[in-house]
């Protein structure tokens, strides 16, 4: 993500080093992005996976029940998908909080070969001078849940209010 951004800017988020780096498979496969409530989802890049197989792509809006974005995505094709809250049909006062890669199984070696983006836009009246983005990555090996977390932290900037007074 960027470090520093004004109200109203476009915000990408590039994830990488989404992998299953261990030496066995890990069931329950997944990566999440939770968005910062300053930030509004406009599309999404799915990237490409060296495991064949497929995955789907679900959302939750504002801490509500997760829903499907798509289904059945190829793990070797580069997808863009269309997420704002006008193709998602959102009411006014919904918001995409988390979006999540589901993956089922991911064997001793999977990884990311092409990076997935996510396209957002900060919102106009922000009251925040910095926010954080969480993603998480996991899976489970024997029942037991094994999972990485990453945070990104960007400082809001902008104009000082009042505009100082020059040429007096």
């Amino acid at each position: 993500g960027p470090n520093q951004i004004m109200a109203g800017q476009p915000v990408r988020y590039v994830l990488s080093d989404i992998a299953n780096s261990s030496n066995v498979m890990l069931q329950s496969f997944y990566w999440r992005d939770t968005l910062p409530a300053e930030v509004r989802l406009d599309s999404i890049v799915t990237g490409t996976y060296n495991f064949p197989g497929t995955y789907k792509i679900t959302y939750r809006v504002n801490g509500g029940e997760p829903r499907t974005l798509a289904d059945n995505l190829s793990t070797s094709k580069n997808y863009t998908l269309a997420a704002s809250a006008t193709a998602l049909g959102l009411a006014s006062n919904e918001r995409v909080t988390e979006i999540m890669f589901v993956f089922g199984q991911a064997p001793a070696g999977f990884a990311q070969v092409e990076k997935p983006m996510l396209y957002c836009t900060a919102i106009s009246n922000i009251t925040t001078t910095s926010f954080v983005n969480v993603a998480d990555v996991g899976g489970t090996y024997n029942g037991v849940w094994v999972q990485a977390v990453s945070r990104w932290v960007t400082t809001v900037y902008g104009k000082p209010t009042p505009l100082p007074r020059t040429g007096y």
